[in-house]
């Protein structure tokens, strides 16, 4: 275990570039089902790559020491001769063995290549179901172990995709949710929405029924598929022309079979399985949907709060007159006026927001779950625009909360929130506001009512309809609890 693995020395070697020519030109012929190539092949390759003074003898030198390394192999070239000239000039083929070869191909496709790449396909996962099903038959019958095999193999390999790229998905979502590339990633939102739903629906259901089969398979059948691919895989001949061990063989597939296993059964909490997978592909479903409406709030911000506030820095900072870039932040700000005027004031000042003294407000007592609506702000210098407004926007505040305590009385005053539903978004905001607010204590609801929070650790789904469906994930749940309606008897506790 802990010995010098010679097949990666030539990625060290003084002559690292050489060696790695000469490598990926057989991998590249590996590629093209050509396995033996004479020296001169592999000479008029570097040549054409630019190696200038690079000759026949150097070639073999340095193919030799690839052999030697053992990424390499030689073996005499078995053609016919028609004179003993041509036998006398016979040389040594070459072809790559299988680490050598694996080593190369890692390097081209696992540091080149865009390790990115998230390739399960469809219903793979129901595919995984269907030959469990198929193999748990066979088991029971009197079915030779080739076939048996092979569709363990197939099952194994679909396992390996789906693993890899489930864990692979929700981490490459983490880098390349980033405000960079917004057209590219706006072009292909709907398409990764649907990949990672599609996934995560794949997984919670045709996954979990795979858990309950693996999880109800008998020892005897477990034997008897560990005994036949045994019998299969034993004695095989390898790339490197070594043997598989009967031993070696039923350690591999009993090691297939736990890894299996135990990556359905594992709970969320330990990472890296079934579950955990379904949890993170939910969470990435959410940030994908906040990723673009975060890209299409930038849009129509422009640079945005922090990047207009730093223009605005920077061009007042340029102004060598004080007052002109007073009232430039003042019309920014929509003041119009200074607080504070410098030199002499005008004879007609400007009217300023700061300068206009407040309208006294008198606070009422919370009445029977009415709360007395006062203005702050001056009306009489109020447009009637803005009065319709404001008037409107507490109407329909008033109508929303109105509807939520309707909701508390419809589930006898306690209020779930996974699997809630909501008439708008403005009503989640509602919720999300009593959320916050009693985390510690209970806090004022809709029309004076007193709601208790309790919190939980279970995720929660709030879905509802403004439009368009959509739907809110959070990552803890809640229950939302009248505790008391009456302002009095709660002043009195």
């Amino acid at each position: 275990m802990l010995g010098t693995i010679r097949e990666f020395s030539y990625l060290t070697a003084q002559k690292t570039s050489v060696y790695r020519q000469i490598m990926q030109f057989f991998y590249l012929e590996h590629l093209s089902q050509r396995s033996t190539i004479p020296p001169e092949s592999v000479l008029e390759s570097l040549l054409e790559a630019g190696e200038v003074g690079y000759d026949l003898e150097q070639c073999l030198i340095d193919l030799d020491a690839l052999v030697e390394w053992g990424n390499l192999g030689r073996r005499r070239d078995q053609r016919r001769v028609a004179s003993l000239t041509e036998y006398s000039r016979r040389r040594d083929l070459y072809y790559g063995s299988a680490r050598g070869l694996s080593i190369e191909g890692f390097l081209e496709g696992g540091l080149d290549a865009n390790e990115d790449a998230v390739t399960v396909s469809a219903g793979v996962v129901v595919g995984i179901e269907e030959r469990l099903k198929m193999l748990e038959a066979l088991l029971e019958e009197d079915t030779a172990p080739e076939e048996i095999e092979l569709l363990w193999r197939e099952v194994h390999r679909y396992f390996l995709d789906l693993s890899g790229d489930a864990r692979m998905l929700s981490a490459n979502l983490e880098r390349k949710l980033s405000l960079d590339d917004l057209d590219d990633f706006l072009d292909f939102k709907d398409v990764v929405k649907g990949y990672v739903e599609r996934l995560a629906r794949e997984l919670s259901g045709a996954g979990r029924r795979i858990r309950s089969i693996l999880e109800a398979i008998p020892e005897y059948r477990s034997q008897r598929l560990f005994e036949a691919v045994t019998k299969v895989r034993s004695g095989l001949m390898t790339q490197t022309a070594g043997v598989v061990g009967a031993s070696k063989a039923r350690n591999l597939v009993q090691r297939e079979f736990n890894a299996m296993n135990d990556w359905f059964a594992r709970a969320a909490r330990e990472g890296d399985g079934l579950e955990y997978a379904i949890e993170t592909l939910r969470s990435a479903i959410s940030k994908v949907l906040a990723f673009v409406d975060a890209i299409h709030r930038t849009r129509e911000l422009g640079l945005g709060r922090a990047g207009e506030l730093a223009a605005l820095a920077e061009n007042l900072s340029s102004l060598e007159d004080a007052i002109e870039a007073r009232d430039q932040l003042g019309r920014y700000v929509h003041l119009f006026a200074a607080l504070h005027p410098i030199g002499e004031i005008p004879e007609e000042p400007v009217l300023d927001a700061w300068l206009e003294p407040l309208e006294f407000v008198k606070l009422t007592a919370v009445q029977k779950g009415r709360v007395a609506v006062t203005a702050t702000a001056n009306v009489g210098q109020t447009s009637r625009e803005a009065q319709a407004a404001a008037k409107l926007e507490m109407q329909r505040y008033q109508a929303r909360q109105g509807e939520l305590l309707n909701l508390f009385t419809q589930k006898d005053g306690r209020l779930e929130l996974d699997g809630l539903e909501l008439s708008s978004v403005e009503m989640l905001r509602d919720v999300l506001t009593l959320l916050e607010n009693g985390r510690e204590a209970p806090t004022a609801g809709p029309e004076g009512a007193l709601i208790a929070v309790e919190f939980q650790a279970a995720p929660a789904i709030i879905s509802g309809t403004n439009e368009a469906p959509w739907s809110l994930r959070l990552e803890r749940g809640a229950t939302l609890t009248i505790v008391n309606t009456d302002p009095e008897e709660a002043a009195d506790d």
